[in-house]
């Protein structure tokens, strides 16, 4: 996708219409907007599908509106306040500039969900536009040795219930807070085409309205040139809905296909999505178990339950992504992740383990290396070399122990602590590990305030663990750090 044309259709729309009307989306340029909606969800006061970030505005505007912050306990008033705040400034304006700038001592090995990328420097300046039924945001980041994208750029069409979109955003696809399984930010986000509901609340539909508060979404995006197989296509889908009040449940697929010297066809699509498959060997006439569906699939389900216990929320989930290797939605070789939540001294604490060390059910002999590879896109299942799923990549166990604060004045404080087993085996292609068994203790802090127009971010990531160097059980202890800092500026 030339995002060069993307910039010029957006800013030619600006001109089009004079109608203002609001951003489609919540926290596309402020992420920390989805804890708050988070936050009103599990204490009860919206009723909305919210593990999709981002999550439309449409639907929750109008029930936020309703709300009174000052009837609320402490935790839950603070979100609604936040949240009011950015909804009145976007049914005012007819946009916002804003310009940021990122730096650190290092690149960035592991992100969160406030989406800070790995480059050690980067520069961006962020337009989003508001016209009509059209909503559009340019975003030029500038890096070191001069380069640079449009990442977080899009140009969008509301109709009805349905948005179409057309660009490059950034994504998480269920409920953890550490990191997701499927589709997480710790890739730079995917240029694609997609059709999605306008709204993550109950349907009025007579038969849609049984569903609960639903959202749905369909990709089509194109991966990048510098791959084994270049302009790789991936396809993608998510349904998450909320049957009853204190359960959301999520579905989602992606699936590689197409790319240089591969089939890039409607007709190849459809072999792709109706699970038709191809021999994984040389042979002419594949026999039993060498056949496999065309594409490199990833799918599962995820879940969040909610229980007040003690005048407090208490959420358990958990997510279950395999890569489906078998015919149909028989869905195997899965990673798992699960979570416990809840408020305690006006912050949001919670308890995650994942493991994405699988043992792959298609080899012929117990072998690890397999999860988010693939024997033909070996490139595997990540973008310019960072997983599209979880921020640890493949043949990692992570446990993740972490406080979210967020203070009445709108100041957010952050602290994690994970430990990490990393590639066991030592073989493991994965960019993160370089090869290397590493057992770590990683803590990681930010602090985020605002002096009027002006947003000030500042980290550290302290890494102390034993590294396997493989010779003669040559293990190492060493201690590495991270710091940086973001400033942003709001233009109006």
């Amino acid at each position: 996708m030339n995002q060069f044309v993307l910039v010029f259709i957006v800013s030619a729309l600006v001109l089009i219409t004079p109608k203002v009307w609001c951003s489609p989306w919540i926290g596309t340029l402020e992420p920390q907007l989805h804890r708050d909606l988070e936050t009103l969800s599990e204490w009860g006061v919206l009723d909305a599908a919210v593990t999709s970030f981002p999550v439309p505005w449409k639907g929750i505007a109008q029930q936020l509106e309703s709300v009174n912050p000052d009837q609320l306990a402490a935790i839950p008033s603070i979100a609604a306040k936040r949240l009011k705040h950015y909804l009145k400034v976007h049914q005012t304006q007819a946009g916002q500039s804003v310009i940021s700038l990122y730096a650190a001592n290092e690149d960035s090995r592991f992100t969160d969900f406030s989406g800070l990328q790995a480059q050690k420097v980067q520069f961006n300046i962020t337009k989003e536009m508001y016209v009509g039924r059209w909503a559009g945001q340019i975003s030029a980041n500038y890096g070191r040795a001069g380069k640079k994208h449009f990442d977080e750029s899009f140009i969008a069409y509301q109709f009805g219930d349905w948005n179409l979109r057309l660009g490059s955003m950034s994504q998480w696809w269920g409920p953890a807070q550490s990191s997701s399984l499927i589709l997480s930010n710790n890739a730079r986000p995917i240029p694609s085409l997609a059709l999605s509901r306008s709204e993550a609340t109950r349907s009025n539909h007579k038969l849609l309205k049984y569903l609960g508060p639903w959202f749905f979404t369909m990709q089509v995006g194109q991966l990048e040139n510098e791959r084994h197989i270049a302009d790789t296509k991936i396809w993608s889908t998510r349904f998450n809905f909320k049957p009853i009040s204190n359960l959301e449940v999520g579905v989602s697929w992606n699936a590689m296909w197409g790319g240089k010297g591969r089939g890039n066809s409607l007709s190849d699509f459809v072999d792709v999505i109706t699970f038709e498959t191809e021999c994984i060997s040389t042979i002419e006439n594949c026999v039993d178990g060498l056949d496999s569906p065309i594409g490199n699939h990833h799918a599962g389900i995820d879940f969040i339950y909610t229980a007040q216990v003690f005048e407090r929320p208490v959420s358990f989930y958990g997510q279950r992504i395999g890569e489906d290797k078998r015919e149909y939605f028989n869905v195997t070789d899965s990673a798992t992740l699960l979570g416990i939540s809840s408020y305690f001294l006006g912050s949001k604490i919670y308890l995650e383990s994942s493991d994405t060390n699988v043992d792959c059910s298609n080899q012929a002999v117990p072998s690890y290396n397999c999860y988010y590879e693939h024997g033909v896109y070996k490139s595997g299942y990540r973008f310019y070399d960072r997983s599209i799923g979880s921020t640890f990549d493949s043949d990692a166990k992570a446990l993740t122990f972490g406080i979210k604060k967020q203070f009445q004045n709108g100041d957010l404080l952050d602290i994690e602590i994970n430990r990490l087993e990393l590639n066991r085996d030592e073989i493991k292609p994965s960019p993160v590990v370089n090869g290397l068994q590493e057992e770590l203790i990683r803590l990681s802090g930010s602090y985020q305030t605002q002096f009027g127009d002006w947003l000030v971010k500042a980290g550290a990531d302290i890494f102390h663990g034993d590294i396997d160097y493989g010779l003669d059980s040559n293990v190492k202890s060493k201690t590495n750090s991270l710091f940086y800092a973001q400033i942003k500026y709001r233009l109006n």
